[in-house]
């Protein structure tokens, strides 16, 4: 195709590149299972493992909590 076909303010351009991107972090909302559901509030991260992982750290749950941990992706 030849730039003399193109419109003029579309002649001299390239084609962008594709970059790779990180991972897209998402709201994550975590919950503990006791007599009822108790909301303990929202992580950002790209999926559910590393949710899990940062609600552990932020919300300082120990390992008999951990079992009864809820982690699910916000809507």
């Amino acid at each position: 195709m030849s730039t003399a076909s193109l419109p003029p303010n579309l002649s001299g351009m390239r084609a962008p590149k594709n970059k790779p991107t990180a991972a897209k972090v998402r709201p994550w909302r975590v919950a503990l299972i006791r007599s009822r559901t108790h909301y303990l509030g929202v992580v950002y991260a790209p999926d559910e493992k590393s949710a899990e992982a940062a609600a552990i750290a932020e919300f300082k749950i120990g390992g008999e909590q951990r079992r009864r941990l809820i982690v699910r992706e916000q809507e």
